[in-house]
């Protein structure tokens, strides 16, 4: 704190705003009585209780600290303004002059406690050199003081007053760097707090506990009065080192990671090892809302994520399980992360990767039946690729046959009631199921288009196709699948008149036997009078959703024409079962979908004037 106990100024007795002049006659006179041995002292001696040191070197000292115009404003901050011309000042410093600091202190803070102004600009500054100066005068750093200081400073150094001080200090003969002479009084100040930062507050002997430590954040914290691109200079010699070695880290690490995806899982464990020393300072220094810390964090949170990624998708479908240490690295990130771009990447992926580790026991479960699981999803994505719609029963067919060992080993390694046995059949099952119906669909809506009035050629068509999907229905029914899916099964089996079998019954009936006209092609009786009865008793739902009620016109000529022209054909059968099957689905989806209706209105204002025309 020699820069205010021995300030140049203190020295020579002289006011900071001294002309050339001034002080060259002031040092003439001062080396004449310090070689006499007789040093003179002056009112501001007594300020503090550390005394400036007055010998012919140190005049000479002084003197040339203050030669040039940047160094004397630099010294003139740490030294009071006593020539301001303000009443308060004045009375102040007779208090200092009589050693009542407290009744000093007491009048510049009832002066600044609104903040700077042109009449207590001074008073600002010396109350700032007061308590910088109290701050240090004894062994212990006294906080209270100096962050009090720091603000005042930075009110001072940060109001355009500074350049009227300026002037004042080296007058108007001379320029200097302002913003070069603040940051040489900045790094002054963070010199003298370094020895106690962040440090742990020691108990003295009488029992006291010391409050000499001064954490980081709450340092800069008084910093922010300071012009705003000082305080991004401050901030970065607190941060600067820490937030550089964190990157070179993440620079290692991605170089690593992607050298070797087998050891992602260390390299992401060795980058929070490598960078635990420099992230502690900077979860102290800065909050989340500091762009710099935002930019680190999110940075090193997305490195984190991908450390946890490239290693479970590496291992993930392998005999090395991977959850447990993927999970690790990307709860780590979500710790970190700030920004939402990385927080919703890290959303992205953490479900996939928790669900693996919930799913533990269940993948021990299955493993010896991997392979088959393996298979069959392996067929399912070949099923993907076909296009020929009159090939799919076989298809189907050729899929089931294929399937069906491998099913029965999962079976019997898991048992025919367990739910993961029973999802794979069902996806069997439900996948043959649609190609067989894609199928029937595509021939029915060509009969119907080819031979729209000659039903024998539309049962020959039909017959055709029915002969190859029967088959595939009998390999379905023989699977073991769930109840949900044998009532759909069995209904769909109804609907296109088979017979619905259970697993490893024979077949009992069929709509379709050898021993039928081969001209000839229908339903059991049975069927077909109860699809009558319930064509009779249900409403047409789409018509009722696009007109509004069951009775308007429109929907009761379409229900006639249902049952006196569509339910005396096998293709009107067909098609009044499947839109029974299908179109309550269709309206629950669509019901609040207006161009929908608008659609659909149209549709069937076309069919009802046909059917009007033409019967």
């Amino acid at each position: 704190m020699d820069l205010i106990y021995q300030n140049p100024f203190r020295v020579l007795g002289i006011p900071i705003t001294a002309s050339d002049r001034e002080i060259s006659k002031q040092i003439s006179d001062l080396t004449i009585y310090a070689d006499m041995g007789k040093p003179i002292e002056y009112d501001s001696d007594n300020y503090f209780n550390i005394i400036p040191i007055r010998t012919t070197k140190s005049i000479n000292d002084a003197k040339q600290k203050i030669d040039q115009p940047h160094n004397k404003l630099f010294y003139a901050l740490f030294w009071f303004w006593e020539k301001s011309n303000n009443i308060i000042d004045e009375m102040a410093f007779e208090e200092l002059k009589n050693g009542n600091i407290e009744k000093a202190i007491e009048f510049w803070e009832r002066e600044t406690e609104k903040g700077i102004t042109s009449q207590n600009k001074s008073n600002h500054k010396n109350l700032s050199v007061l308590r910088l100066g109290l701050s240090a005068q004894n062994k212990n750093l006294n906080k209270n003081h100096l962050l009090n200081s720091i603000s005042l400073s930075g009110e001072f150094l940060a109001n355009e007053y500074f350049e009227e001080f300026t002037r004042h200090v080296i007058g108007v003969r001379h320029s200097v760097n302002l913003l070069e002479t603040t940051i040489d009084y900045v790094n002054e100040i963070i010199a003298l707090v370094k020895p106690h930062l962040d440090k742990k507050n020691k108990i003295q002997p009488s029992g006291r506990v010391s409050e000499s430590s001064i954490a980081s954040k709450e340092l800069l914290h008084h910093f922010g009065t300071f012009p705003k691109y000082i305080q991004d200079d401050i901030l970065d010699k607190f941060v600067g080192k820490h937030i550089h070695n964190i990157e070179n880290e993440i620079k290692k690490s991605e170089q690593k990671r992607k050298q070797n995806p087998a050891t992602t899982n260390k390299t992401g464990f060795d980058l929070l090892k490598n960078i635990v020393e420099d992230i502690k300072p900077l979860l102290s220094i800065l909050t989340k809302s500091n762009l710099k810390y935002q930019l680190i964090a999110d940075k090193l949170a997305d490195e984190l994520l991908q450390c946890s990624i490239d290693y479970f998708n590496k291992y993930f479908n392998s005999n090395t399980d991977p959850g447990n240490d993927a999970l690790k690295l990307v709860n780590y990130a979500k710790k970190i992360a700030v920004g939402d771009k990385t927080i919703n990447r890290i959303s992205d992926n953490l479900p996939t990767i928790q669900e693996f580790v919930d799913n533990r026991s269940n993948r021990i479960k299955l493993q010896p039946v991997k392979s088959d699981y393996d298979f069959i999803y392996n067929k399912l994505k070949e099923l993907q690729s076909e296009t020929v719609i009159m090939e799919f029963p076989s298809i189907a067919r050729r899929f089931l046959e294929s399937c069906k060992p491998k099913l029965k080993t999962i079976k019997n390694e898991l048992g025919k009631t367990d739910n993961d046995f029973l999802e794979i059949s069902d996806i069997v099952a439900g996948n043959a199921m649609g190609l067989c119906f894609e199928s029937l669909s595509w021939v029915a809506k060509v009969a119907e288009e080819k031979y729209p009035v000659d039903d024998i050629n539309k049962r020959i068509l039909l017959r055709s196709v029915f002969q190859e999907v029967e088959p595939v229905f009998d390999l379905i029914g023989e699977l073991e699948i769930s109840y949900s899916k044998r009532e759909e099964y069995t209904e769909f089996c109804d609907q296109i008149g088979f017979t619905a079998r259970r697993p490893y019954q024979p077949r009992i009936s069929s709509s379709y036997t050898s021993s039928q006209n081969d001209s000839s092609f229908s339903s059991s009786p049975s069927n077909s009078n109860s699809s009558s009865s319930s064509s009779n008793n249900s409403g047409c739902y789409i018509a009722t959703m696009v007109y509004g009620y069951y009775d308007t016109k429109e929907v009761m000529v379409l229900r006639k024409f249902r049952d006196d022209v569509l339910s005396k054909s096998e293709i009107g059968l067909l098609f009044i079962k499947l839109y029974y099957r299908y179109s309550p689905t269709f309206v629950h989806k669509t019901q609040d979908i207006k161009f929908v209706h608008k659609i659909c209105r149209t549709i069937l204002d076309r069919i009802i004037n046909l059917i009007k025309g033409k019967y």
